[in-house]
């Protein structure tokens, strides 16, 4: 391989290069790589104005797990509402609605009464796909797999600027 006329090695041939702090977790011998930024404290975001009172219950029982996992900014805040406030509160009454009216009525037919499924229950399974969507978009949903945490490198200098 490599003789006269080949071209060459491959433009974009082999293994891809990693991510520069997967370099620097992993100890990359090619390229030093960058050490992770430490996690920022959260910070309180407040709902946005004019949100109604069952969307405000919903964001006080999800917001600080949002904050907590980064997700949920003063920036992504009319986000939330709209992809997990909004869709819980109209779940929640679609729920309560066949809860109240049970999961399937009697309908009269010319043959006689036929038993079946109430028809607010394919808009349930519509709005709990819209939830669980909402849920994956600001991290409040399980993944199924540890979530690893950043550890902060160790700094060499800590012992010698606590004396100075």
């Amino acid at each position: 391989m490599g003789g006269r006329g080949s071209g060459g090695r491959r433009i974009g041939a082999g293994r891809k290069r990693k991510d520069n702090v997967l370099a620097f977790q992993h100890g990359s011998r090619q390229r030093a790589g960058q050490a992770p930024e430490a996690p920022a404290m959260p910070v309180p975001v407040e709902p946005p104005p004019g949100i109604r009172d069952a969307e405000r219950a919903v964001w006080e029982r999800h917001a600080p797990d949002a904050i907590r996992a980064g997700t949920l900014t003063a920036g992504t805040a009319h986000s939330f509402v709209q992809l997990v406030c909004e869709p819980r509160v109209i779940y929640d009454r679609i729920l309560a609605a066949i809860d109240r009216d049970g999961l399937t009525f009697q309908q009269e037919t010319e043959t006689g009464t036929v038993l079946k499924k109430h028809p607010l229950i394919t808009d349930l399974n519509n709005w709990h796909r819209r939830v669980d969507n909402g849920h994956k978009e600001f991290a409040l949903a399980p993944m199924g797999k540890p979530v690893a945490a950043i550890e902060k490198p160790a700094d060499p200098f800590a012992e010698f600027e606590a004396h100075a």
